[in-house]
């Protein structure tokens, strides 16, 4: 039984990644939840988490963290998961009444970190601020981390801008942080989520016949959608999905490789690019396992026979 903590910005993937976590109690016991601001603002992804918790029925803890990145004001991306950040599902009314438990979630995961008998691992699919906090504030934690499933980056293309992914943009200076921490790191990045870890949009329409949580994730997955279709997306890419399944499922992705990555930090067009030492010489700065394909068909069932499983 694996013990684990999410960090995330719930954000439409982020609510799927967040359920399909939860569908596998018999693998993964969340031992606590926290929040950053992120795809909107933290006060939101944190009223979002208390949703979701409320909605399937978890006593996992909550705790909310950082509201900014370490250095520049944060930027969202409303436009993509709507002004709360989990648009077109009429959530409980008790979910206000959701308990959080602290508002740091760094001491929080300090904490869990510390009592807890075996290695925990994190999934981390928001940007990286309360991580890297985490791993600079208390160094000698690193030891209680198994692995850091992380959703972002890429070593192909951008989508906030032509460099960059999201994640890594808003907060490129924590993300370098947890790459060098010397904890181990597992990264989905756009170059498995936007390529090959996709659903098409008839697989986004079944969702809503796999029951009441089948109905949520398709009601908040239409919205996303229809943004990245705006876009000019045709496959549908659930990114934070692949930080969870990743841990929980292994064996599904059938690629991958380790590299030394460096994150850009210039307040410039490259900002927040991730980009791999690809030399045969390379300098090992740090040693990121970047995943690098997925066995797609298997991925989508594993997705939909989690949200089926609430049923």
């Amino acid at each position: 039984m694996k013990k684990v903590i999410m960090d995330c910005d719930p954000g439409i993937d982020d609510a799927i990644a967040l359920t399909v976590l939860l569908a596998h109690p018999e693998i993964a016991e969340v031992i606590g939840v926290t929040t950053v601001g992120g795809n909107v603002t933290l006060n939101y992804v944190t009223q979002n988490a208390k949703k979701l918790l409320t909605f399937l029925g978890s006593k996992a803890e909550l705790a909310s963290g950082q509201a900014e990145p370490l250095v520049k004001e944060i930027e969202t991306a409303g436009e993509i998961h709507g002004k709360t950040g989990m648009e077109g599902y009429d959530f409980p009314a008790e979910s206000e009444d959701y308990p959080l438990t602290s508002e740091n979630a760094v001491t929080f995961i300090h904490d869990k970190l510390v009592a807890s008998d075996d290695k925990v691992d994190i999934v981390a699919t928001a940007p990286l601020t309360n991580i890297a906090l985490l791993l600079k504030t208390f160094p000698e934690i690193h030891d209680k981390i198994d692995k850091i499933y992380v959703m972002g980056g890429s070593t192909l293309q951008g989508n906030i801008t032509l460099a960059a992914e999201f994640n890594a943009y808003v907060d490129p200076e924590a993300a370098q942080i947890v790459f060098d921490s010397g904890v181990d790191v597992v990264l989905s990045g756009l170059n498995l989520t936007e390529n090959k870890a996709f659903m098409t949009m008839d697989e986004i329409k079944s969702i809503k016949e796999l029951g009441e949580v089948g109905v949520m994730a398709s009601s908040i997955l239409d919205f996303y959608a229809s943004a990245e279709l705006e876009k000019g997306m045709t496959k549908i890419p659930i990114h934070d999905a692949c930080a969870v399944i990743s841990m929980l499922n292994p064996g599904l992705f059938t690629k991958s490789h380790n590299y030394s990555i460096d994150v850009a930090t210039t307040n410039d067009q490259f900002r927040g690019m991730t980009y791999p030492d690809r030399r045969v010489y390379a300098e090992e700065k740090n040693s990121v396992k970047v995943l690098e394909d997925v066995d797609r068909d298997a991925f989508v069932k594993y997705l939909l026979d989690s949200i089926k499983s609430y049923s």
